[in-house]
């Protein structure tokens, strides 16, 4: 196998190893082996034919073939490792030279005698064969093991049989007893309380269930089930359990249920019964009664109940049944039935009298009409200014509400009178009402004015009577079409649009925008469909968190695409929980995010808080309350019973009775190592019962036995003592005493003792001389001399006799089975008055092992064994150049090792181990490199694949390292296990990145240690590939920020991005083509294309293309969609063309213009009119960009930046205004003349950037005049288009101006003081999108009205 290192090498941008694949060891060329398999016993005498097979040495896999050793009667394999033989197993022989490949190789078999062992099998009640009789068998002195067999109920004594062959070759046997298998019955009450005992069930007898039924508050007992979370029974009492295996029974609850009733009381829609459950909150229905002419206000628990207990949807707790009544207010009397109808004859006499209506009933009108002298009564009106009747005499009227009603009058014109308004017009004026009756007028025909806009519904124009004095206005209604603009970011203006006076006219509505939306690259656009208005964002998701068990869960956030953001801060909640932190199954015992950490995926999740269990703790305090030794507080934990301390306090003449909460208490509520079960710090008092001293009355034997047991003293009462009498051997009993050294006794038995306190008495004994045994104990030998015996304080003589052991050398006797040197010897004396056993000392007998390098240098140094003990072999080993060393063996001419160096040595002999030495061709080649395809793209993969052989015949080799090299920098490494004589192949894929053109390959293994080698000039190999260049291109649109207007030229812009490591360059022709459609519906129409050539992108990098293009005319309301194509022409070779497009959607509005209406001469300033307006801010109006540009074969970026010159826009009176002053360079003029503008605006480069040529910019296309009367609105009607004349902009030709002057009047009604007109340039656009300018012209100064130059005689 190989084992595979995946490194990384940075050629130019990158080259990757993508993937590694193994090729098993391949045989290149046959290497037979002819092997042969001997079958002998310990004695060297064949005792089967040899087996003979061939095997390819150089195909690995063969290496594993082998034959199977036969059964042979009467014979076992000495070695059970021998059962099948592998060529690998075997003693090769190869010929002398090391590359040509053929040999033999050899193994014996050796058997050895057969031994058996049986094995029965007995029912250990019975003793009768309960299974059927094993018989072992195996070499002498083996170890065997044996697994006992099953029977069905039954359990086996031992679950295993081992032990060792007999080393006599006798059989031997034993007898294994099997005993019913036994199971627990258990019962848990699961919350309640009386679950039965514990019960025992034999396998395979049938079980019946206890019938005793535990309780539980609040709850049924519905039977038993085998799992706690049950909801229903499996088995009830009585039933038979057949299972065999140890079963917990749990009860199973069912929660009482009660009815709560409810009674209208009276009225009716009472709500429909609720079942309430123990220990549960019912929430109480929310219905509501209904009584006739009362008011619900709640439920009471009686029919007579006059305030309410409960409100609907309140919280019902108690675990009763029980009806719940509706109490009732009673309602107010009703509101007055009738009305009065008045009438008043508003300017006339005789109106009726008032009438009277009543409620729901329809009331007729008086029928009497009231008179009016020169009117004619129309009917009756609720307002006194009405013009039209609502009510006509003798009508009904349906109101249930008082009402005064007013005559409605028209006049009858009877007297009128000529007025004359200009010398052509007159009309004819009721002097009643004073109406117009007629009008005519002399005049004509006219001359007419532009239309302008003058109502909400009519557009005017002037009118102007050739020969007579007399002007006016001809009206007329607005005629156009609906029109919708932006107006911010969620909404549109919607209006209507006059094409005769280009204003717009009516009401205007705000509007949400209805968008279509498209989504790109974690990019949303969307584009409304009514006013064509774009917006952009970032794609968004949501990260909820889920508290998960606990409380207070951080609010949700919004996470946007591609940006990282932090998690809340904020942690959750959770009593007697640690808050670990966030993970995203709510299972999790590990989190995956932190309070705070990063959250960087492009997904909604929601997050499940992780806890760690910590609960609470609380501390258990003892007071001895009035005793002494009050045990050490204790810490019980949240939820966990605690066992109280077994210590206990003492207190004299009373008796502990156990703890209690109250100090005074006269029972205890806690026993010493009784449970605590209360979550809170408490303080125990001990509980005390009066109870008389006592005193202890002890025995002791003092080195004898049978003392007798203790006796109790009472305070105040004699005690007699025990009868009893201990013995000791050797000695006479006297008494008692209260010294234990004591010789004479105080007390005898039967005496009365009348102290009082507590007393040991210590027997008194008088002593018997003794004698000992002295035995021997051969300690593993054999012939161990008799037992002698030893009188008290006599020496005695110790036994000459001395025992015999094979392999040691007895040293003496000594008093442990494990002494190394002798106490006594034999003939020695021994003088303890003691028994005693003395075990023979021995000593190992021991053997040198020596070592023979045989050829080589280096062998290790002699070593010494112990008889019977097992030697551990040197490992340091010796060498010889041009061999392996392969282990020792007895013999110099070995050629296969007995042993290997540490291995373990047990003959009880000494010997000389010869080394066992094999030729080594240490030698490896590489060869057969190829590389697939030898043509590739860049960043596509090629596969490498080459061979490499290990020369030697003898040796497996392995972490041999191979390494291949491109253009001399590392790209992969690994390493190489062989078999002798192997042969690998290596295959990978490796990605080529940014490379380019002809490229070398070279392979190489051993490299670092190849002068090491017989041969050192085969270890490399190397081949060649050619890398065709390839590019990765993607594109998005930059969205336009302003309105495309019919008829103008705009900027479309788009950036192109080279997301590959080789720049795009003039030479590969890479072209961006942008492409306009007309979208109608589902129909896109191309109406434009635009092609830009040669564009170029450094490697990784981003550049800025872009297109002028003029929007249609009369295109107003319809939408285009600009697609910008990169790589158009598909010159530059892509793997993903798929992202190579964008675009963007416009809505092309209609082109404004505006001009004010003239109105010099009105001396009334309309509403809203503010002469304290303040002009609008000025705004440079720039833009700057960066393009990169491909010149004297380099990459430059490029920054263009343009802006609005400075020079502000200038005003001054028209010529015709001869009472107007300039002093200190600023006018002085009076209202009700013209004023005239001129503004001077470039295009200029913004300071530090290049000047864009004409193509990346448009003139401004949309000037206006914003007027101070008007509070520079721009309101259609309410500010003037400004036009190009003579290379700067100035107002329009005036109509009303002598000449038609390019001129702006400035009404009468406009105050004294400062006048600045503004004026906003906009519609320039560029790459970066669209500029606005705004500047303010010189301020005017006003002073006084054109009437003060008429009054004074303008000359």
């Amino acid at each position: 196998m190989k084992k595979v290192t995946k490194i990384l090498a940075l050629i130019l941008a990158a080259v990757t190893l993508l993937s590694v694949m193994t090729i098993p060891t391949f045989a290149a060329y046959n290497y037979p082996m002819a092997c042969t398999v001997y079958y002998k016993n310990e004695k060297g005498k064949q005792i089967a034919s040899p087996s003979t097979f061939t095997v390819n040495a150089a195909e690995s896999k063969e290496h594993s073939r082998g034959v199977s050793s036969p059964s042979i009667s009467g014979y076992v394999l000495k070695d059970s490792n021998d059962s099948y033989v592998t060529y690998e197993m075997m003693d090769k022989s190869f010929p002398a030279s090391n590359y040509v490949r053929q040999g033999t190789a050899t193994y014996t078999v050796i058997y050895t005698d057969t031994v058996y062992h049986y094995l029965y099998f007995v029912n250990g009640s019975t003793r009768r064969t309960i299974a059927q009789s094993a018989t072992l068998k195996g070499t002498p002195g083996t170890y065997y093991n044996h697994i006992p067999p099953t029977v069905a109920h039954y359990t086996p004594g031992r679950t295993s049989v081992s032990g060792r062959f007999s080393t006599s070759k006798t059989s031997t046997s034993e007898t294994i007893y099997y005993y019913r298998t036994m199971y627990t019955m258990s019962y848990n009450a699961n919350g309640g309380s009386g679950a039965p005992s514990s019960e025992s069930k034999g396998s395979g007898w049938d079980y019946t269930i206890s019938s005793v039924k535990p309780t539980k508050v609040g709850y049924t007992f519905q039977g038993w089930a085998t799992y706690s979370w049950a909801s229903s029974a499996s088995y009830h009492g009585g039933d038979t359990y057949k299972l065999n295996q140890n079963t917990t029974f749990y009860a199973v609850w069912s929660r009482n249920s009660y009815t709560i009733s409810y009674n209208a009381n009276g009225g009716t829609g009472a709500p429909s019964s609720q079942t309430k459950y123990y220990g549960t909150t019912l929430t109480l229905s929310s219905a509501k009664p209904y009584r006739t002419g009362y008011t619900f206000k709640g439920w009471g628990l009686y029919a007579s109940s006059t305030s309410p207990l409960y409100q609907p949807g309140d919280d019902y707790n108690y675990n009763i049944s029980r009806t719940l009544y509706a109490v009732w207010e009673k309602d107010a009397p009703p509101a007055p039935t009738s009305y009065t109808v008045s009438y008043d004859a508003n300017g006339g006499s005789g109106a009726p009298s008032s009438q009277t209506k009543t409620k729901d009933v329809t009331l007729t009108l008086s029928s009497t009409k009231p008179t009016r002298s020169g009117y004619t009564f129309l009917g009756w009106a609720t307002s006194s200014s009405a013009t039209s009747a609502s009510y006509q005499p003798g009508g009904s009227y349906t109101a249930n509400a008082s009402v005064t009603l007013y005559a409605v009058w028209s006049c009858n014109h009877a007297s009128t009178k000529t007025v004359w308004d200009t010398g052509c017009k007159w009309r004819k004026v009721c002097n009643n009402c004073g109406v117009t009756v007629s009008s005519g007028t002399t005049h004509g025909p006219y001359t007419y004015g532009d239309w302008v806009y003058y109502s909400g519904s009519q557009h005017r124009r002037t009118q102007t009577c050739n020969h007579g004095d007399y002007s006016g206005y001809e009206y007329a209604s607005h005629s156009g079409s609906t029109m919708c603009e932006k107006y911010s970011a969620t909404q549109h203006k919607k209006y209507s649009y006059c094409s005769d006076c280009s204003s717009s006219y009516g009401t205007i509505s705000y509007e949400d925008h209805t968008f279509s939306t498209f989504s790109s690259n974690g990019q949303t656009a969307s584009t409304c469909s009514q006013c064509g208005y774009t917006k952009t964002s970032a794609q968004t998701y949501t990260v909820s968190y889920n508290a998960n068990g606990g409380s207070n869960a951080p609010a949700s956030q919004i996470k946007v695409y591609g940006v990282t953001f932090a998690l809340s801060s904020a942690v959750p909640y959770r009593n007697n929980y640690e808050f670990v932190g966030w993970s995203a199954s709510s299972s999790a015992t590990v989190a995956t995010y932190t309070s705070g950490a990063s959250y960087t995926d492009n997904a909604s999740i929601t997050l499940y808080a992780v806890w760690l269990y910590k609960p609470a703790t609380y501390t258990v305090t003892f007071d001895a309350n009035g005793g002494t030794n009050a045990p050490s507080s204790q810490t019980k934990t949240y939820g966990v019973a605690l066992t109280l301390t077994t210590a206990i306090p003492t207190r004299a003449n009373y008796r502990f009775a156990g703890w209690s909460k109250d100090r005074n208490a006269t029972s205890a509520s806690y026993t010493a190592g009784s449970s605590y079960t209360d979550n809170a710090s408490v303080t125990l008092y001990a509980v005390w019962v009066y109870s008389p001293e006592s005193y202890t009355v002890r025995y002791d034997a003092n080195g004898g036995a049978d003392a007798p047991s203790s006796q109790t003293k009472t305070y105040g009462v004699p005690l007699t003592l025990s009868m009893g009498k201990p013995t000791r051997a050797g000695y006479e009993f006297l008494g008692w005493a209260t010294l234990r050294n004591a010789t004479t006794s105080e007390y005898a038995p039967g005496e009365r003792y009348t102290d009082e306190a507590s007393v040991t008495f210590y027997a008194v004994w008088r002593y018997v001389p003794k004698t000992y045994a002295v035995s021997y104990d051969a300690n593993g030998g054999s012939n161990a001399p008799g037992t002698q015996t030893k009188t008290e304080n006599v020496a005695l003589t110790l036994t000459s006799t001395i025992p015999a052991r094979e392999g040691y050398t007895f040293r003496g006797w000594a008093t442990s089975p494990t002494a190394t040197t002798a106490d006594y010897q034999p003939g020695g004396s021994y003088t303890a008055n003691a028994a005693v056993t003395l075990y023979a000392v021995w000593e190992k007998d021991s053997y040198t092992v020596s070592y023979d390098a045989n050829g080589g240098t280096g062998a290790p140094s002699s070593q010494v064994k112990k008889y019977g003990e097992t030697l551990k072999l040197r490992t340091d080993v010796p060498t010889r150049s041009g061999y392996d060393f392969l282990g020792w063996a007895e013999s110099p001419t070995a050629t296969s090792a007995t042993y290997l160096a540490g291995a373990n040595y047990s003959e009880n002999a000494g010997i000389t181990l010869y080394a066992v030495w094999r030729e080594r061709n240490y030698d490896f080649s590489a060869s057969n490199l190829t590389v697939t395809p030898d043509e590739v793209w860049q960043y596509d993969k090629i596969t490498v694949n080459f061979r490499v052989d290990n020369w030697d015949r003898n040796n497996a080799y392995s972490d041999v390292p191979v390494s291949v090299w491109l253009n001399g920098v590392c790209v992969y490494t690994g390493t190489v296990d062989f078999h002798a004589y192997g042969v690998n192949y290596i295959t990978f894929d490796l990605n080529v990145g940014a490379l380019e053109g002809k490229q070398t390959l070279e392979a190489r293994i051993n490299w670092d240690d190849r002068a090491s080698e017989t041969r050192s000039n085969n270890n490399a190999v190397q081949a060649q590939f050619e890398v065709k260049k390839y590019s990765e291109l993607s594109t998005s649109a930059v969205t336009p920020s302003a309105d495309y207007i019919e008829g103008n030229d705009i900027i479309a812009s788009f950036y192109v991005s080279n997301d590959s490591s080789t720049p795009v360059l003039p030479s590969d022709h890479m072209s961006y083509r942008l492409e306009v459609y007309l979208v109608d519906g589902a129909t896109e129409t191309l109406v434009s294309t635009q092609d830009k050539t040669d564009v170029v992108i450094p490697a990784n990098r981003t550049n800025l293309v872009y297109f002028k293009w003029r929007v249609p005319e009369n295109s107003a309301g319809k939408l285009y969609m600009f697609r910008g194509i990169a790589n158009a022409e598909n010159t530059v070779r892509e793997r993903n063309p798929d992202n190579n497009a964008t675009f963007f959607m416009k809505t092309v509005k209609a082109k404004e213009t505006s001009q004010t209406p003239n109105t010099r001469y009105e001396r009334t300033a309309p509403n809203p009119y503010n002469p304290l307006v303040s002009s609008p801010t000025t705004t440079v109006g720039s833009a700057s960009w960066n393009e990169w540009v491909y010149e004297n074969g380099k990459f430059e970026l490029r920054t263009y930046g343009i802006r609005a010159s400075s020079v502000d826009p200038v005003v001054k009176p028209d010529d015709n205004c001869k009472t107007a002053v300039l002093e200190n360079s600023k006018w002085s003029m009076k209202s009700g003349y013209g004023i005239s503008l001129a503004w001077n605006l470039k295009l200029i480069a913004m300071s530090g950037y290049s000047m864009p040529d004409s193509s990346a910019y448009t003139e401004a296309q949309t000037v206006m005049a914003l007027i101070p009367e008007y509070g520079y609105s721009m309101d259609a009607g309410k500010y003037r288009s400004l036009e190009m004349s003579g290379g700067i902009y100035s107002f329009v030709e005036n109509r009303d101006a002598d000449g038609s002057a390019r001129l702006h009047f400035v009404p009468v009604y406009v105050a004294n003081g400062s006048y600045t007109v503004s004026v906003t340039a906009t519609q320039i656009w560029t790459p970066a999108g669209m500029i606005t300018a705004v500047r303010n012209a010189n301020t005017l100064t006003i002073n006084g009205t054109v009437y003060d130059d008429y009054y004074q005689g303008n000359k």
